[in-house]
Parts: C-alpha cells; sequence; structure tokens
C-alpha cells in the first residue's frame, strides 16, 4: 500500500492496480467517547471514472466507485463479528491486539474482495450484480461509456433518471444534472 491520505479523521491507504484502478483501504480516526471505533472499509476506483462522476453531479471530489465496510463483508460470509466492538479501541485495550485483529480481518476479508478487480470490466460485472444506488448507476453509466458500449451506459443513464424521478428536488435534480452532463460530454445528443 501506498501511503495515508488524510481527510480530517479518516485514513485511507492507496494502492495503484493495472488498468488504472486504485485499491484504497479506509480507517475512522475520529475520537469518540468511548474510545475509537475503527470501522475499516476496502474500496476501488478509477480516476478517470470517479472523477468524471463528480463532475457530472456537480461535486467537488470524486467517491470510490465501489467499496465495502469490513462488516459488509463479514456479513456476506455469514459470519458474525462484524460489529462495531470488534475493531473498536476501548481505553482498557492493548492497542496492537486491536490492530492485529484489523490486520487479520482485512488480509482474510478485504483484500479478497479488492483481488477480484483487475479491470475496469470487473467493476462493471460487479455493479450491474449488485443493488443500484443512483451513484452506481452512474459509476456505471461512465464505466459502460469509457469501455465504448454506449447501449448499455444509455441503459445505465435511463436507469438513473428513471429512478430519481420520485426523489425529493434536490437528489432528482443532481440526478438530471448528471444525465445533461453525462449527454454533452460523450455528445450522445
Amino acid at each position: 500500500m501506498d501511503g495515508p491520505s488524510n481527510e480530517e479523521d479518516y485514513v485511507t491507504f492507496l494502492r495503484k492496480g493495472k488498468d488504472d484502478l486504485v485499491f484504497q483501504i479506509g480507517l475512522d480516526f475520529k475520537v469518540r467517547d468511548y474510545g475509537l471505533s475503527l470501522n475499516p472499509s476496502v474500496s476501488v476506483s478509477r480516476n478517470k471514472v470517479s472523477d468524471l462522476a463528480a463532475t457530472f453531479y456537480g461535486l467537488p471530489v470524486g467517491a470510490s466507485v465501489l467499496g465495502a465496510s469490513l462488516a459488509d463483508l463479514f456479513e456476506a460470509e455469514g459470519r458474525e463479528g462484524g460489529l462495531l466492538p470488534r475493531w473498536s479501541v476501548f481505553p482498557q485495550d492493548d492497542l496492537g491486539l486491536v490492530a492485529d485483529l484489523v490486520v487479520s480481518d482485512l488480509e482474510r476479508f478485504g483484500f479478497p474482495f479488492l483481488d477480484a478487480f483487475a479491470s475496469l470490466s470487473d467493476i462493471v460485472r460487479h455493479l450491474e450484480h449488485a443493488k443500484k444506488s443512483r451513484f452506481d448507476l452512474g459509476h456505471l453509466a461512465i464505466a459502460f461509456a469509457e469501455m465504448g458500449d454506449f447501449p448499455n451506459a444509455i441503459s445505465a443513464i435511463e436507469e438513473l433518471a428513471s429512478a430519481a424521478s420520485g426523489e425529493p428536488p434536490f437528489v432528482a435534480e443532481q440526478a438530471d444534472l448528471f444525465v445533461v452532463r453525462f449527454k454533452e460530454h460523450y455528445r450522445l445528443d
């Protein structure tokens, strides 16, 4: 992993992969009344997809294209223990033991998740089968377009526009802005 990136109390460790992919491990270092709840997560980005999504949504920076909390990965494996206390540090805890547990769990559950992504097409396959949020649909549309698959890109855009039609005004406006900017960028009008 490359060095940490810090946004306030959330630290990410980055590693560059093939096909312009960037892998991230995130940890929450915000001090709470009881101590720390590290809430480890893993995510995958592709800079161009993330940057275009931010531009199309009118956001200052791009988000990861997809990701999962370690708790979600535990749950997907049918395991218990992916709850808050597992990766929490309480005043009486041995920090080294908690750190070892986080590393062990990342190696066992987080790294296999990340290893499943070697290319943009792997991201597309994952997003196609995932429960899609409007951000997922936007990322999926951009990924299809970057791969030159405009029929599927347009299908994702239409699904995004349809899903946003029943949302509160700010959400619907942001989705509409995305659709307009997407079509302008890829010259689809």
